[in-house]
């Protein structure tokens, strides 16, 4: 799910929803053969990704154990070890719906925490594969800093770095105003899949070479060394 407005906005939670475009929830559907699970989602944003199983902030999909292939455009903000969202001065003025002078613990990019979960899951074996939208390639740098262990972050899995902009979606379907930042979709593809030969990269892994050929259609996809001939 999930409008990112401004800077201010991504950072303090204070619009924390962007839609993905129509094109993207498509190209991942796909490239896995369907969508099983959209862990943080709404009903009405449902109605377009289709997945077989959606969690809303309701039912704390973070919280929970996630099974099959999985969808995943996460919440924007801050947040604190309770999901929470954290806003501008919101101790001082309860803007987050917590009464004044509250603290917050733990408080972390909300995209980080969605990333490092799935990961969580993917080790795990309960998700064979996932396409993780991330609204802001900011992600890139910061997971590699205080990393859990034993969690891959983004740069080790296959990324496509779409050619302009992502033209991300109010809840009420407009598109939204000028992304302030680049975007890019990474993929975590299913290990089970046999190894097969392509034309840009040699051999790889089926799953990553659906990935490469319907996702180059948005950009440039770079797949680390340490994924081909998965």
């Amino acid at each position: 799910m999930t409008d990112v407005l401004s800077t201010a906005a991504r950072h303090s939670s204070e619009s924390s929803e962007h839609w993905t475009p129509q094109n993207i929830v498509e190209l991942a559907r796909e490239t896995m053969g369907a969508i099983d699970l959209d862990p943080a989602s709404t009903i009405e944003a449902n109605h377009r990704i289709r997945a077989n199983i959606f969690h809303t902030r309701e039912y704390d999909g973070f919280t929970k154990d996630w099974y099959g292939r999985v969808f995943l455009n996460p919440p924007g903000g801050m947040s604190d070890n309770q999901q929470r969202p954290v806003k501008s001065k919101c101790r001082e003025t309860g803007s987050c719906g917590l009464p004044v002078g509250h603290t917050h613990e733990g408080v972390e990019a909300s995209q980080k925490k969605w990333w490092f979960k799935l990961v969580q899951e993917y080790r795990e074996g309960r998700v064979p594969s996932a396409v993780f939208v991330c609204f802001s390639v900011e992600l890139l740098q910061n997971t590699q800093l205080k990393t859990p262990s034993g969690l891959r972050i983004p740069l080790d899995f296959p990324i496509c770095y779409p050619s302009k902009r992502v033209a991300y979606l109010r809840s009420d379907g407009t598109v939204g105003a000028q992304p302030p930042h680049a975007s890019c979709i990474v993929f975590l593809p299913d290990r089970s899949i046999e190894t097969v030969a392509t034309q840009q990269c040699g051999y790889l892994n089926r799953s990553i070479a659906k990935f490469v050929r319907n996702f180059s259609a948005l950009g440039r996809v770079v797949v680390p060394q340490s994924m081909e001939a998965l």
